[in-house]
């Protein structure tokens, strides 16, 4: 991680900016475990939402992310055969085509609807689980959230190593497995 603000950047009200991993970038090879980890990262500010202002009070600002979240989901689904449910099938294969969506809609057709219907609920359980992921870990750093938020709110951006050294504070342990490795 390389910085997070809350300084709005487009239409996001915040980021947090991830240093890219030179080896993964490069392999462009991604496990099941770290898409899960991206999946419940990207749910972190809608969760962090919820947790700090109740699920009434949560916000259109997490949009970009649920839709980063959903798209990864259904690509572990129908691409990557990352489903237990489904196996080891693509359901949906990438193109270069530049009618992609018209291609995508006539797979979607010729597939039953039995078919469609596991898909969303394979999809569902991978977002669910990502969500439960994002929110136990942001309930058991309650203190850590609450400090990152008050220092965003300080000085609006909060460097990789101000947030490593909250974590230390607050004695966080860091998964085994790094989110952003």
């Amino acid at each position: 991680m390389a910085k997070i603000t809350i300084t709005p950047r487009g239409g996001a009200g915040g980021l947090t900016f991830f240093a890219p991993n030179e080896d993964r970038v490069d392999s462009g090879l991604y496990s099941r475990q770290f898409l899960e980890s991206q999946m419940a990262v990207a749910l972190g500010g809608r969760v962090a939402e919820e947790i700090i202002f109740g699920e009434d009070e949560v916000t259109t600002g997490a949009s970009n992310d649920l839709e980063r979240v959903s798209s990864t989901a259904k690509m572990m689904v129908t691409q990557f055969g990352m489903s237990e449910r489904i196996g080891q099938v693509a359901l949906a294969q990438q193109s270069g085509s530049p009618f992609l969506g018209r291609q995508m809609a006539s797979q979607q057709n010729q597939m039953s609807a039995e078919t469609r219907a596991l898909i969303d609920a394979e999809v569902s359980r991978l977002v669910a689980g990502a969500y439960a992921r994002a929110k136990q870990l942001l309930l058991d750093n309650r203190p850590a959230l609450d400090g990152l938020a008050k220092m965003l709110i300080e000085q609006e951006t909060v460097t990789a190593e101000e947030f490593a050294q909250l974590l230390t504070e607050c004695e966080v342990k860091i998964s085994d497995y790094a989110v952003y490795n």
